[in-house]
């Protein structure tokens, strides 16, 4: 019954913003979406980084998507703080400031002072979130059923975004995972110059509030102020590039929503990141795969590129080698020219996306986050440095990483180690 209800409203949306639509229908796309609730923006934003699903113009509408959003009343802040901490949460926080820094979609987040004196950020789910993201996607599936009638790709394409949305609210949603994230993040990055996680407050946390420490800088998001600080900006774009590539290819866990509003100069110098619900995974196989590829189209070494394709699962089996080659040529000779400094990394990404959904292969989820995040990356680093090499900035740790995960010697240590835990898998099953 609610999902009916609100489907008369997301109707009523419709009408309003149809007239729009015959003269600009990307910003009626983009202001529906926003008007339609919490749910509806965080699909828009999902929606931004499928190009391949809805065009590159409508994904750069709706890359614009801020996920901002009027803040909740302090009364209501107070009962949240005194639902999860007792009616004395005065003696946790010396000080808390009830007028939000920053109010999102999902959460709010207000500067506290700890009894200790420590200043720290304190994140609280919007009241009643759970049940309005529950609501808003009971909504879509029903939306997807009418689809399904007119066109079963579209229908099937939409199924998939859903149950996206909905794996990213069950992240989003428990601030506790959040809090994971970040600690795994601190720990993989902890010898990585120049980047810096938070420290999280887990006896002050739970599934609706997280506590972490309070990050003082400069926001990305001011340009102007960026620029004018003192700090050596190539070394800034540097770090940033090398903190990806150690998230992505050493570690395989990267943070997946690096923009500008969510990086801080600090006042050392480093970069400072906030918020951890959105991580992306790859496994060893694929991000070794992706590097290699990757080394491949430097190297125009298109036969190679595709090979690793196929042997990777990122096209069907029985691909032809040949043929394959020639799609990744045309990107290539595109793309990376003669001048690696002017290779987009993102760019490529996304082309070879593109290129496998027309071997009629599905875009897996954590090459599309793979591909947003390079995105940002590239972005803040040109902010900072408009004559970015990304590839020069990262030469000499891909070069020393290949040694260590390409090399001959990588190859047989990681045979080595698959069989020994085959082994151990026979072992146990005996």
């Amino acid at each position: 019954m609610v999902s009916i209800l609100n489907l008369f409203r997301l109707a009523a949306l419709f009408l309003l913003f149809a007239p729009l639509y015959f003269f600009d229908k990307n910003r009626a796309i983009y202001l529906f979406l926003k008007l339609a609730g919490p749910s509806f923006i965080k699909l828009g934003q999902i929606l931004a980084v499928r190009p391949d699903l809805v065009g590159e113009t409508l994904s750069t509408t709706l890359a614009q998507f801020q996920d901002k959003l009027s803040p909740f009343s302090s009364k209501k802040v107070k009962q949240i703080l005194a639902q999860e901490f007792g009616e004395n949460f005065d003696k946790i926080f010396q000080q808390f400031d009830f007028t939000p820094v920053a109010s999102a979609s999902i959460a709010q987040v207000h500067k506290a002072t700890l009894q200790d004196g420590t200043i720290v950020a304190v994140k609280i789910l919007r009241p009643q979130i759970t049940q309005v993201m529950a609501r808003d996607i009971s909504t879509l599936r029903l939306l997807i059923k009418i689809l399904s009638i007119f066109s079963k790709f579209l229908g099937k394409s939409f199924s998939d975004l859903a149950d996206l949305l909905a794996e990213v609210s069950k992240s989003e949603l428990d601030l506790l995972q959040e809090a994971a994230n970040a600690s795994r993040l601190k720990e993989d990055l902890k010898d990585v110059k120049g980047f810096y996680v938070p420290q999280i407050f887990w006896k002050f946390s739970s599934s609706k509030i997280l506590v972490l420490e309070w990050l003082d800088g400069i926001p990305f998001s001011d340009k102007k102020a960026i620029l004018a600080s003192p700090f050596d900006k190539k070394q800034i774009a540097q770090n940033l590039v090398i903190s990806y590539f150690e998230q992505v290819y050493a570690n395989g866990f990267f943070h997946a929503d690096m923009h500008q509003g969510n990086l801080f100069l600090l006042k050392n110098g480093d970069i400072g990141v906030v918020d951890f619900g959105i991580v992306g995974q790859i496994d060893k196989k694929t991000r070794l795969a992706v590097a290699e590829i990757l080394i491949g189209f430097l190297g125009k070494d298109y036969q190679r590129v595709a090979q690793l394709h196929i042997d990777a699962g990122l096209v069907p089996a029985d691909t032809k080698v040949d043929s394959l080659a020639l799609s990744c040529r045309k990107i290539g000779e595109t793309i990376v020219g003669s001048n690696v400094k002017d290779i987009s990394v993102a760019k490529l990404l996304a082309n070879l996306i593109t290129m496998t959904r027309d071997y009629k292969m599905e875009a897996r989820p954590e090459l599309l986050l793979l591909q947003k995040t390079i995105l940002l990356v590239e972005g803040v680093g040109i902010m900072l440095d408009p004559n970015l090499n990304i590839w020069d900035l990262a030469r000499p740790w891909v070069k020393e990483w290949a040694k260590k995960n390409l090399g001959f010697d990588a190859k047989i240590r990681d045979t080595l180690v698959d069989l020994f835990e085959m082994a151990k898998k026979f072992l146990r099953s005996v």
